[in-house]
């Protein structure tokens, strides 16, 4: 008797096109992995990314995080140009899209899905001419608004300019595009819905924040030595971590920092970007030597230890960045159980959910008065509060905002 035959059940094809993947330790390069990683339980994906490594360190620790050996991942060449050079950036990014674009062009079928991310931001005009050439089904992540984008860092100087009126036009015809546009919070959700009021497609628009990496980074049952000894001295710790670039408004705070009459603060920055040299030499300048230190990049690896070693974690974005961006390390920073003290605008998600959650403190980058007054009295009296802010952090992430619940709406959504 002929034993009867397994149906193989064959999957879909996903294609993942993004400049940052795997073994990349950039945010973005961590949380498309993890989305491939997950999107093995519907469909067969193949990614298609650079050779180019932002990180000086890219290796990632198999314990912390593995790969999917199924999936497929293809690399183009991505050009040695200089990313913290505006100009060599923006030619940079022409030249990763046509690599990343002629890639996926020769590859991809007619009615298959493509999930992109917003950077390298031409290549989103280039998928929306192959949708209707291939009829393909196109998936849109947004982590930048682009080009709203271009006008806080200062790279366009008005919206009224014609160079901005024409690549608005262009950009909002490409989101119109898609079949569905994934945002990360409210603010986000609504500058998106603008941009494509006037499409006849009418995309989908969905939000799904970011995640925090809760079994990973979980909050120090010992205070790290660097507090110990910080708070025996009356200090409290200030710490940015991330990328300093343009649009975090970091000289913004650096100046209030140097105004501020408490001189038991410190602020640690850890990470590197377009403005790390100008804000070392702004320290140099303002004499804070001694209380601003700057640590330089950090592994995912030791992003525990690092987010750990504060006692406030500050996320700033520069005033006009409403709806442009959501931060994604404020997630870990709830993972770590820490409280956030949020400069931007506060209508922004972050300062939404830091409201309504109680979990820190919020200023709009034009109250200078009002961080001054803050940095002003921010003393040991509030260890406790703090404390209790933190507590109530991680739980939030925990309960809403872990890699489970997160990826299991893009799993959903896709």
């Amino acid at each position: 008797m002929n034993k009867a035959k397994k149906l193989e059940i064959v999957k879909p094809n996903l294609w993942i096109v993004t400049e940052l993947f795997y073994p990349d330790q950039t945010s973005t390069a961590y949380i498309l992995s993890k989305i491939a990683n997950k999107m093995m339980e519907k469909y067969e994906v193949h990614v298609i990314t650079t050779d180019a490594l932002y990180q000086q360190n890219s290796e990632i620790s198999e314990n912390y995080f593995r790969l999917d050996e199924s999936i497929k991942v293809i690399r183009t060449k991505s050009g040695n140009l200089n990313k913290n050079n505006l100009v060599q950036r923006t030619l940079r990014l022409f030249k990763l899209s046509n690599f990343l674009f002629d890639e996926l062009n020769k590859r991809v079928s007619e009615n298959e899905k493509i999930f992109i991310v917003t950077n390298p931001a031409p290549l989103l005009l280039k998928c929306a001419k192959l949708k209707k050439k291939k009829n393909i089904n196109l998936n849109i992540l947004i982590h930048d608004v682009f080009p709203e984008n271009t006008i806080p860092a200062g790279i366009i100087k008005s919206r009224k300019s014609i160079l901005f009126k024409f690549l608005s036009s262009r950009f909002n015809n490409a989101y119109g595009m898609a079949d569905r546009l994934i945002v990360l919070g409210r603010d986000m959700k609504y500058i998106v819905e603008q941009k494509v009021f006037r499409s006849n497609n009418k995309p989908k628009i969905s939000i799904i924040e970011n995640w925090g990496d809760v079994n990973n980074i979980t909050p120090f049952t010992i205070k790290p030595s660097i507090l110990e000894e910080r708070h025996q001295n009356g200090s409290l710790t200030i710490q940015y971590a991330g990328n300093i670039g343009r649009v975090q408004g970091l000289d913004s705070f650096l100046e209030l920092f140097f105004e501020s009459i408490n001189k038991q603060l410190v602020f640690d920055l850890w990470g590197d970007g377009a403005i790390t040299e100008s804000l070392k030499k702004s320290t140099s300048t303002m004499s804070l030597n001694h209380r601003v230190n700057f640590y330089g990049h950090y592994s995912r690896d030791e992003q525990n230890k690092v987010l750990n070693s504060t006692d406030i974690a500050l996320v700033t974005l520069s005033d006009g960045m409403y709806g442009l961006g959501v931060p994604s390390k404020t997630y870990n920073i709830l993972s770590a159980g820490k409280p956030i003290l949020f400069i931007g605008d506060l209508n922004s998600e972050i300062a939404l959910m830091v409201n309504e959650e109680s979990i820190g403190y919020c200023f709009s980058p034009n109250d200078k008065e009002g961080i001054i007054d803050f940095l002003d009295n921010f003393n040991l009296n509030l260890l406790t509060q703090l404390e209790e802010m933190g507590k109530r952090a991680r739980s939030l992430v925990e309960n809403k905002y872990s890699e489970d619940a997160i990826l299991n709406k893009y799993l959903n959504a896709i």
